[in-house]
């Protein structure tokens, strides 16, 4: 059966192992992996690239990959150059509620022992904050900036010198991509649908040395370009890295929050099928430093590990809100309304969860779907306004005078 379903089944860790150790195994990065170098500690990328290194020849990234990675490298560097600058805005706003609020509250003149402790409270904080300060320059300093010299891309320049792919050869291959990718995402065939907001984004596409380019299939553009490798030069295992978390990649299971089990069924029975691998695996950038230090004995850092780990949950919490702001207002609207309505139906047994809890006599799986209940109401609470939800309980009220109407007339 395995054989015949082969898009259904991960790697046994036996089979993985000996992935990495056969030299007629690639390794090939996504976009985003190269962009979280950015985010990391210095620790962390330094294991990430020690990885890198020991792959040797067996390291690769398609061109779309470097393409996107230079296109956005720049915009990456802004935001984490930022993260500094707000940090600085809130120790500011700290001086200045002893500045401004305090000196509003007359304390020398009403609470003179009160006034006192103050002025000792805010020596010590100003001398924390300056402190601080000192600890955030130096790390801004450590940062890539816009203007200076990215010594993170003068490494990946190293690393993946006569590694990346060649570029497309002609607007026609693309444009066969796109008529492809069109047919494909209508009927949610990976990589990339869920990407298909993108088409309706200002900036969907883009010029390149004379080719253009359509923003929303770029995981499909990768993903050909990848099969494309295999094929051409009969490699028999695919192991590619990335930290794109969307089911469009991923086979995701519900169960007690979203597990990822392994890579979508269709990429890889696509991929068995077009490039006749032997093996294709997939990992995040955390799991890839943990396979790493545990089959090739490498000196990654656990530190190293989480700190992926964290960007990459970082990463989902971004997709979750990119997609919703994607939506209209009114599709918001439209979708948290039918969410509250749904849950008022729910609330009885709502309820009872709430009672059982208060008397100690829930159950570990109510106790869970009790907290999820709790969290999906907060999400409800933080994108309706107190005066939709007067409208809407204006409107429900009236519906039911004239149903209470119709049925006394009957």
């Amino acid at each position: 059966m395995r054989d015949c379903f082969k898009g259904f089944y991960n790697p046994t860790e036996d089979q993985l192992q000996a992935a990495w150790a056969s030299e007629d195994t690639l390794f090939v990065l996504d976009t985003n992996v190269l962009l979280n170098l950015y985010g990391y500690a210095e620790q962390t990328r330094e294991d990430f690239f020690d990885l890198l290194e020991s792959l040797g020849e067996k390291l690769w990234i398609p061109f779309h990959v470097g393409l996107e990675y230079q296109r956005r490298r720049l915009e990456v560097i802004r935001d984490e150059k930022g993260i500094f600058n707000k940090i600085n805005d809130n120790l500011d706003k700290i001086e200045k509620i002893f500045n401004g609020d305090f000196e509003q509250l007359a304390l020398r003149r009403r609470f003179p022992k009160l006034q006192e402790n103050t002025e000792k409270l805010h020596k010590d904080i100003a001398k924390s904050i300056s402190s601080y300060k000192k600890s955030v320059s130096y790390w801004d300093e450590k940062q890539p900036c816009v203007r200076s010299h990215d010594s993170i891309r003068e490494k990946l320049n190293d690393l993946t010198e006569g590694k990346v792919g060649e570029a497309p050869e002609n607007q026609e291959w693309l444009e066969g991509i796109y008529s492809e990718g069109k047919e494909r995402y209508e009927n949610k065939i990976p990589p990339g649908y869920k990407d298909n907001s993108k088409s309706k984004s200002e900036q969907n596409t883009f010029s390149y040395n004379g080719l253009k380019y359509d923003r929303q299939y770029g995981d499909l553009i990768l993903w050909k370009q990848l099969i494309n490798k295999a094929r051409d030069e009969r490699i028999k295992n695919v192991i590619f890295v990335t930290d794109d978390s969307k089911e469009d990649w991923w086979y995701i299971l519900e169960s007690r929050g979203k597990k990822q089990i392994g890579p979508h069924a269709n990429l890889q029975s696509e991929i068995y099928r077009e490039a006749n691998l032997d093996l294709f695996h997939m990992y995040n950038t955390s799991s890839f430093l943990e396979s790493g230090k545990k089959i090739l004995d490498l000196g990654v850092h656990d530190s190293s590990i989480q700190d992926a780990n964290t960007t990459f949950l970082q990463s989902l919490s971004k997709v979750t809100r990119k997609l919703e702001s994607d939506l209209s207002e009114k599709e918001l609207k439209k979708r948290y309304f039918t969410e509250v309505l749904r849950s008022f139906k729910d609330y009885d047994k709502y309820r009872d969860l709430e009672f059982k809890y208060q008397f100690g006599s829930l159950e570990a799986e109510e106790l869970q779907e009790l907290k999820e209940r709790i969290n999906k109401r907060n999400e409800l609470v933080h994108y309706i306004t107190l005066k939709d939800l007067e409208n809407t309980s204006r409107r429900h009220n009236k519906s039911a005078d004239t149903e209470d109407e119709e049925n006394g007339e009957e």
